[in-house]
């Protein structure tokens, strides 16, 4: 047996390499596949499949690194991928917590193994998520009203990071709190790299009933008397202002109802709403946030039944493929249909073009929204969630949430690294509050 201190003649050391400087000889070894030898392009191949959490960590390893990580090009190219990764379909479902102390977000279980979804998503401590509602959510960020006997406060949340942006203060109009309605939405302009909160304010029409066969429908409408200012937040300037545009006067109803959050992606904001007194002739009110105008959208050409008291259709809109759509579902006939606008701008009927149809549809299930990766959301008396994915044709029934606890908005978790922080000024000095990853 060999001895394990003898080498042979391949492991011995040539008499060229014995001729070496004593500085030679001390030197530490280099390694030239080290990650600071990577090029940028290979660096950025590597990190693009890693999480925001992790990705917000490395960039404290070196300048270089952070300077990569907070590119533009790299964030939207993460975004992008995390949007379309197929494997990591995660919903977040926002609830109304009827115990103290009952966490208000649940989240569908993900088929992927790499993601543990326990203790997944921290909710920032400092906000009152009891008295919250989710107004919106785009590309990973979400838009919370936090409301409290104090008043209403404004948030923009990035669970991927644990970090909270809150929005000053908007104005307030004269008229009292029971005369009138505030309505949020939320969404991101391509055009300008923004994000926006736009704010719209009307007065109720307080001597008009709303027909109980509305909200037997789903439908939760609200009767408008007049419109008032509109104010649009600027996330990129870190403020409010006042536009010169107003909600469409011959708009009487607007819909409150946007139970799945996908509006607001492609620079526009949509509203379903209705311009007669009982809710039955409805239409599309477009909000482009690029240069903040209104504009009006007919919906498809639906077959109603008008001398039945069952002709009202329950309308949802989304998004579908990138195009706005709409799942419409019959009130005396028991089918669902879900159309596509085909030529988004013009604003005619005959724009949009019938994606998909169920027949025989059950008389005890709504349309409830669509998913970013293009499926439908169902939802029963019973308060159930259904899942349709019109590709594979298979329907997944969510788990029993508590049955005191409703569902009132479903969101797509999206990891994302877009920071909430205006870009005109100091993140030190933004009112941002931040939780240890």
């Amino acid at each position: 047996m060999n001895s394990p201190h003898l080498q042979s003649a391949s492991a011995r050391p040539s008499i060229s390499s014995m001729n070496l400087s004593e500085n030679q000889k001390m030197a530490p070894r280099q390694h030239t596949t080290t990650m600071e030898k990577l090029s940028g392009d290979v660096l950025s191949n590597i990190f693009i499949r890693l999480f925001a959490k992790q990705l917000a960590q490395m960039r404290c390893v070196s300048k270089s690194w952070n300077a990569l990580l907070s590119r533009s090009s790299f964030i939207n190219s993460h975004l992008h991928r995390s949007t379309h990764n197929n494997n990591d379909k995660i919903l977040m479902l926002f609830r109304k917590a009827c115990d103290f102390g009952s966490e208000p977000i649940t989240t569908h279980p993900s088929p992927s193994p790499h993601v543990e979804l326990t203790n997944f998503i921290k909710l920032p401590v400092n906000l009152n998520f009891e008295g919250a509602s989710v107004i919106g959510s785009v590309n990973g960020l979400l838009c919370l009203n936090c409301r409290s006997y104090s008043g209403s406060g404004l948030h923009i949340w990035n669970p991927s990071l644990s970090a909270v942006l809150a929005i000053p203060p908007y104005s307030m109009s004269s008229h009292g709190y029971d005369q009138k309605e505030t309505l949020f939405r939320f969404g991101f302009d391509p055009k300008t790299d923004d994000y926006k909160i736009v704010k719209l304010e009307a007065l109720l029409e307080t001597e008009r009933i709303d027909l109980i066969l509305v909200a037997f429908l789903g439908i939760s409408l609200i009767s408008v008397k007049e419109w008032l200012q509109v104010e649009v937040y600027s996330m990129r300037k870190g403020s409010w202002k006042v536009t010169t545009q107003r909600f469409p006067s011959q708009i009487t109803g607007i819909s409150i109802t946007d139970d799945v959050c996908v509006d607001g992606h492609d620079g526009h904001l949509h509203w379903l709403c209705c311009i007669d007194e009982i809710g039955k002739q409805q239409i599309i009110v477009a909000f482009n946030l690029d240069d903040e105008s209104f504009s009006e959208i007919s919906l498809p050409d639906f077959t109603l039944d008008s001398s039945s008291t069952l002709s009202y259709r329950h309308n949802v809109l989304g998004v579908l493929g990138g195009k706005l759509c709409v799942m419409s579902r019959g009130g005396g006939v028991l089918e669902c249909e879900v159309w596509e606008m085909d030529e988004y701008g013009n604003g005619m009927a005959e724009s949009w073009v019938k994606h998909h149809a169920f027949s025989q549809f059950s008389s005890d299930i709504f349309p409830y929204g669509f998913t970013l990766h293009n499926e439908f959301l169902f939802v029963a008396y019973n308060g159930r969630l259904a899942l349709y994915d019109p590709i594979e044709a298979m329907v997944k029934i969510f788990k029993t949430i508590d049955r005191a606890c409703c569902v009132v908005k479903v969101v797509n978790y999206v990891d994302s690294l877009v920071w909430v922080a205006p870009s005109e000024c100091d993140i030190s000095s933004c009112n941002i509050s931040r939780l240890p990853i």
